[in-house]
């Protein structure tokens, strides 16, 4: 099937179930697609070839105006290594360091990725591929055309305090240490880096110990004089540093001040040489983290320089929790993973990614994870760090770790780091968003403190009621008007999650995970998709704004969100549905909520002039008494239409609940099957995973 928007009246006959319940594949993007060449990897060159030929004389080849190639002959050694002629491509331009990688294309396609000139002003790349001697040459930033932003335009802003926001009782110190530029060298990065950090603590340091939490900042430049910036490390003679590890200050003092020894640590120097690795150094970024925890670990049990004894006996390094932000937000994810290879892991307790990038496509499993989503991100554009929800969700038999993402709309990028926001006049600092209405500094920064506090106070602190906040039982106070959507994913324990369905398979559409049938009624369309290229769940043409599909811009991938296909029109009457029978009857008393994700799929003429869709969900227990909620009356947000009259947005599922206080006059004991009843809107079409019964925080 090609056509990618199915008008309402032809749905029931565009893609039917076939006999046994299971549909076919559907839907495979049009021929007309215009970018499977950006789909091919970016090659990659060893770390030792790119450094020699960045620095080494080369011979000007092909020059043309702003781009410039040079070849680079490499000594014996390295020579051995490649085989092949070794080209610097050199191209002028503003290309500023930011969380998302640049590639440079020969004939539209990928030949090497880009490093950014120290200036900003140029893009360097190391290839072997010839195509860079004819074919046109273009640089491309992030998981499209970079879009301009659209002004400044913001929700209107309330008063720039939290009045909503509760303070700890603790009483805050502000402290740092500092052991130089080149303190320490990360393993396999080739270079020194510094050893620096902002701390918040509570005064009373007698009354711990208290748990340790570490931030790591992104990517951003890293020197400046006067208004001019750079990007090197260790900063020139008579250049500043950049503190941008300083920009998390609001939240640390607020975390702080629950009982919390935070530690905002400074990566300029990892960010800079760590462009030259394949990933831009995220395992390094990790092992950076992780040589804090010793300092830390020294401290709390012998002391040493600069702090003395000050720290004895202060911190708990049995509770550590790990906060990063866009390129930071892997490295914590790599931080986890880093400790767990020790003999002696001091067990990371929880790692929460905010804006991240996903370059390695690494999995973390068995501790708790949140991941922050801002909808206006013009750095990292296409959202990739709900990767990390999406494929740690089933990874792990029996995890006993709970996982979330919370999609904040209208939050932009660099607005939760204030060094990197326009307010703190810093060299550098800009405004990345790019929706016209967004949140502003104050606004976006309350609901970092609002969700970044409870996340660590419930995960590390172990204070249940703020789970509450994760779980989306309830909003933190002080956020107004800022718009957030929370999709929990509850350990995988009996006692806290019953998975009806995962459709992590096309089976489900026949069977569901407990054994029952899957039945469908008056379905138009009915099916699965794997989110692979060659089977994405949003066909063209918003295939691109699905964040959960496989193939981002530059280098497929093996994996994307599998999920079912729901779609119903006028010619159902209103009996649209499908049920999941449960057999045996299953006792549903321990847990809280009735769940799925699901989104509209914005590329079917079915949801068109439909900007919220509903639905009923139907409980039946074994005595046949039935109760109907409808999402409208618990909160469908995550059913609105994805995107813009002007096709702007993004694809996101988040989660649908239902309160099981809420289903009156059944005997929770013995629940024989669910039903999503598609009468509430006359036609649709929604995207559906992970449906489950669950309960705690």
């Amino acid at each position: 099937m090609h056509r990618s928007r199915l008008r309402t009246a032809s749905i029931a006959c565009s893609l039917a179930v076939v006999a046994a319940g299971l549909a076919t594949a559907f839907p495979a993007a049009r021929a007309s697609d215009p970018t499977p060449a950006l789909r091919r990897s970016v090659p990659s060159l060893a770390t030792a070839v790119v450094r020699y030929a960045l620095s080494a004389e080369g011979r000007t080849v092909r020059r043309l105006p702003g781009v410039r190639v040079e070849a680079i002959p490499l000594p014996t050694a390295l020579d051995a290594l490649v085989g092949s002629a070794v080209y610097r491509v050199r191209i002028d331009g503003r290309f500023p360091p930011r969380a998302e990688r640049s590639v440079v294309l020969a004939g539209g396609r990928p030949v090497a990725w880009g490093i950014p000139t120290p200036s900003g002003r140029g893009l360097r790349a190391v290839t072997t591929d010839p195509a860079v001697l004819s074919a046109p040459l273009v640089a491309r930033t992030g998981a499209a055309p970079s879009p301009t932003p659209t002004g400044t335009a913001v929700v209107p802003s309330g008063p720039g305090a939290a009045p909503g926001l509760l303070v700890g009782s603790h009483e805050v110190v502000h402290t740092a240490y500092d052991f130089g530029d080149r303190a320490w060298q990360p393993p396999g990065l080739g270079a020194r880096v510094e050893l620096r950090a902002d701390v918040y603590h509570p005064a009373d340091l007698e009354a711990g110990p208290y748990p340790l939490v570490l931030f790591l900042h992104g990517n951003h430049v890293t020197c400046y004089r006067g208004e001019r910036v750079d990007y090197r490390w260790p900063c020139r003679e008579g250049w500043t540093p950049i503190p941008n590890h300083e920009g998390y200050a609001y939240l640390a003092r607020r975390l702080a001040s629950w009982g919390f020894i935070v530690a905002s640590v400074s990566g300029n120097g990892v960010n800079v040489h760590g462009g030259l690795l394949e990933d831009t150094g995220m395992r390094q970024r990790g092992e950076l983290l992780e040589k804090h925890v010793d300092l830390w670990s020294t401290w709390t049990t012998t002391g040493g320089a600069p702090f003395g004894a000050r720290f004895v006996g202060a911190v708990d390094l049995d509770r550590i929790g790990v906060m990063g932000h866009s390129r930071g937000g892997e490295g914590a994810v790599w931080q986890a993973l880093v400790d767990r290879e020790r003999p002696d892991p001091y067990g990371i307790d929880a790692v929460l990614a905010i804006a991240p990038v996903d370059f390695t496509r690494a999995v973390l499993t068995d501790v708790p994870l949140g991941v922050i989503l801002p909808t206006c991100d013009g750095d990292v554009s296409d959202l990739q760090g709900v990767r990390f929800f999406d494929d740690a969700r089933y990874a792990s038999p029996g995890d006993p770790a709970p996982k979330a993402t919370l999609t904040v709309v209208g939050a932009n990028h660099n607005f939760f780091n204030t060094v990197w926001s326009p307010s703190s006049r810093v060299p550098g600092a800009f405004d990345d968003g790019i929706c016209r209405r967004r949140l502003s500094e104050p606004q976006q920064r309350r609901v970092a403190i609002g969700y970044v506090v409870s996340f660590f106070r419930r995960y590390v602190g172990g204070t249940p009621r703020a789970g509450e906040i994760w779980t989306g039982e309830r909003v933190p106070a002080g956020i107004d008007p800022s718009w957030v959507l929370v999709s929990h994913l509850a350990p995988d324990d009996p006692s806290r999650r019953l998975d009806v369905e995962r459709f992590t398979d096309p089976g489900g559409l026949g069977t569901n995970a407990l054994g029952g049938a899957v039945r469908p009624a008056a379905m138009g369309l009915y099916g699965w998709c794997s989110n692979l290229y060659t089977m994405p769940c949003v066909p063209w043409p918003y295939t691109y704004q699905d964040i959960h599909a496989s193939a981002p811009w530059f280098g497929a991938v093996d994996r994307g969100l599998a999920e079912a296909v729901f779609g119903w029109s006028a010619a159902a009457e209103g009996q649209a549905a499908v049920t999941f029978e449960l057999p045996g009857g299953v006792d549903v008393r321990d847990y809280d909520w009735f769940s799925f994700r699901a989104v509209p799929n914005p590329s079917y003429d079915a949801n068109l002039g439909i900007e919220l869709q509903d639905l009923v969900v139907i409980v039946e227990d074994g005595d046949g008494d039935t109760a109907a909620v409808a999402a409208a009356d618990v909160g469908n947000d995550a059913l609105r239409f994805p995107v813009s009259p002007r096709g702007r947005g993004h694809v996101i599922m988040n989660q649908v609940r239902f309160p099981l206080s809420a289903f009156d006059g059944v005997d929770r004991s013995s629940i024989t099957s669910v039903t999503l009843a598609f009468s509430r809107t006359q036609a649709g079409v929604i995207n559906v995973a992970d449906v489950a019964f669950w309960g705690g925080r």
